[in-house]
């Protein structure tokens, strides 16, 4: 099957071993993120839960 990655716009082929694969196949609207923009999204959730440095 080949999806769209919702934030940078990257197709990928994934199988039926991939994880999000039976989400994907049940719902055709079902939001898919491809593993770069997954990790970006982590990084940036992470660095904005850290608390100011005082100077």
């Amino acid at each position: 099957m080949e999806v769209k990655c919702t934030l940078c716009g990257r197709k990928e082929e994934i199988t039926k071993v991939h994880k999000d694969y039976r989400k994907l196949a049940r719902d055709k609207n079902a939001v898919y993120t491809c593993e770069t923009c997954r990790a970006r999204l982590r990084y940036q959730a992470l660095q904005a839960q850290k608390a100011e440095k005082p100077l």
